[in-house]
C-alpha cells in the first residue's frame, strides 16, 4: 500500500480548485444569465440564431457568453485534475499556474463578450490561459511518471 503525504501548501491548490474555480464558473452563469435577460433569448434555447446575432448586439454577446462559459467547462474537469494531481509535489507551481489560469479565464470570458472585435476575437486577450493548462498538466504527468518510475503504480 502506498501512503501519500500532502506538502506543506497543498491546501492552496485545494482552495484555488474547490474555492476559486466553482467562483469563476458561477461569474460564467451570472453572465450567462444577465446576457440571456438582455438579448431577449428565451429558453430552452441555447443560442440565439445568426439572423439575431446580425440584428442585436444583445444576442450576440449572449452567444459569445454562452460559448465562453462552454470552453469553460469542457477544460474545466482537466485542470481541476492536473492541479490535485500536480500539487502533490509541486504545490506552489501548481497554485502559481492555477491561479493564472483563473485570472486567464476570466479575462477570455471578458474579452469574448465585452469586446468589439469581430467573430470573438477579445477572447485572445486571455489566449495565455492554454499554457498555463499545460504547464499544469505537464506536472500532473511528471507527478504520475515519477511513481510509476518508483514502482508504487504497478505494485512492484
Amino acid at each position: 500500500m502506498t501512503t501519500i503525504t500532502l506538502p506543506d501548501n497543498y491546501g492552496n491548490v485545494l482552495a484555488l480548485v474547490v474555492g476559486a474555480v466553482p467562483l469563476l464558473n458561477f461569474l460564467h452563469m451570472y453572465e450567462v444569465g444577465k446576457n440571456r435577460k438582455k438579448s431577449g433569448i428565451k429558453y430552452p434555447h441555447a443560442y440565439a440564431t445568426p439572423e439575431e446575432c446580425k440584428q442585436s448586439p444583445a444576442a450576440y454577446a449572449f452567444n459569445a457568453a454562452q460559448r465562453a462559459h462552454g470552453n469553460l467547462l469542457e477544460h474545466m474537469p482537466l485542470v481541476s485534475l492536473s492541479a490535485l494531481v500536480a500539487g502533490l509535489k509541486y504545490p506552489n507551481a501548481t497554485a502559481a499556474l492555477t491561479g493564472t489560469w483563473i485570472v486567464m479565464r476570466a479575462l477570455y470570458m471578458y474579452g469574448y463578450v465585452y469586446s468589439t472585435k469581430p467573430e470573438g476575437r477579445g477572447r485572445y486577450m486571455g489566449g495565455l490561459h492554454t499554457l498555463a493548462q499545460l504547464g499544469l498538466w505537464g506536472m500532473s504527468f511528471g507527478v504520475a511518471y515519477s511513481m510509476i518510475k518508483a514502482g508504487s503504480f504497478w505494485g512492484s
